[in-house]
Formats: C-alpha cells, sequence, structure tokens
C-alpha cells in the first residue's frame, strides 16, 4: 500500500499580478486591431466620402491622428483621433451634426521685413511672402481683415454621419475573445 501526501499552495497575489498583467496586453492588442481597422477604412481622396462611409481625407491627417491607450490602473483602452492635433471635426464626421463658425485669423499689423501674404489663392488660402515695401505690409493687413470678414459672414457647416471607429469595433467585435484566450501564464 502506498500513501501520498500532496500540499497545495494558492498564492491569490500572484495570480491576480498575472491576469492584470495578461489583461493589458490583450486590450492593448486589441485596441490597436481597432485602430488599424480604423485608420484603413479612411481612404485619401479629393471628393468628400458619401454620407454612412467612412471619412475621405485630402492630406491623410486623420489617418495619422488615431491613437490608442491603455489605462493599467483603470483596465481600459481608449482609442480615436487626438483631439489636440485634429481638432473637433472628428466628431462631426463620427456622429454628424453642425459646426460652429469657422475661426478667424490672428488679427496682426504687418510692416516692411516680415513674411506675410501677399495674394489670395483661393479663399482661406495664401500666397506668402517677405514683405519689401510699405504698400505690400498694408495689403497683407488688409487681406487678413478681408479674409476675417468673409469667415465671419459664412454659415455653420453641417455634417452628415461618416462612421469610421463604431465600424471598426463592430468588424472586429468576434475577434476580441481571441486576445484574452490562452493570456494568462
Amino acid at each position: 500500500m502506498i500513501h501520498i501526501r500532496t500540499r497545495v499552495r494558492f498564492n491569490q497575489g500572484q495570480v491576480q499580478k498575472k491576469v492584470q498583467a495578461a489583461n493589458f496586453r490583450s486590450l492593448g492588442h486589441a485596441a490597436g486591431t481597432i485602430r488599424l481597422t480604423a485608420k484603413r477604412s479612411i481612404r485619401k481622396r479629393k471628393k468628400p466620402s458619401s454620407p454612412g462611409s467612412p471619412p475621405h481625407t485630402q492630406t491623410g491627417m486623420l489617418r495619422r491622428v488615431i491613437r490608442y491607450e491603455v489605462n493599467r490602473d483603470r483596465e481600459e483602452a481608449v482609442i480615436g483621433p487626438v483631439n489636440e492635433i485634429a481638432g473637433r471635426l472628428w466628431n462631426l464626421h463620427e456622429f454628424g451634426g453642425v459646426s460652429a463658425k469657422r475661426r478667424k485669423l490672428k488679427r496682426h499689423r504687418f510692416r516692411v521685413g516680415e513674411y506675410g501674404p501677399i495674394r489670395v489663392i483661393r479663399p482661406g488660402k495664401f500666397a506668402r511672402t517677405k514683405l519689401l515695401t510699405g504698400a505690400q505690409a498694408n495689403r497683407a493687413t488688409r487681406l487678413i481683415e478681408a479674409e476675417n470678414e468673409r469667415r465671419g459672414a459664412s454659415k455653420p457647416r453641417r455634417y452628415p454621419k461618416r462612421p469610421f471607429m463604431r465600424p471598426a469595433l463592430e468588424a472586429n467585435q468576434s475577434r476580441l475573445p481571441k486576445f484574452w484566450r490562452d493570456s494568462v501564464k
């Protein structure tokens, strides 16, 4: 007859640390996947996209400012464009809405030797150069004032819904559990 005696020790703190580390890692992978899907849905085109489909970007800026951040303490991930860079315009694309009037340019009295606008290329866009005469400096000042008057008179712009973050989350919904499967080792 054989007698075997075993002793099992369960260290709850150690297991909890492993679970938190695995959760942090899995949240990062999931957030990165959603971010990548959202970036790939935004195409670089000159014309606006049709309402209901992801927005088009002329410069690619919207794609470049989509970031994600995982908070270890709160165990959550935040994914989306960075407001400091993209402004609030992305929010209008995602949910639709009306923008306020356009932001005016900073008032400035140009002087000879400074760089400033010399002519209008299209509304809101100027050709700039070094101002060599007093007449050029006065013209640059008048151009900025005229542009500010034009911007003050413009109507608010309406943006239809062009969601890109929610469809990215929905497209990856079925893949999310795979990031946590077998993550605790």
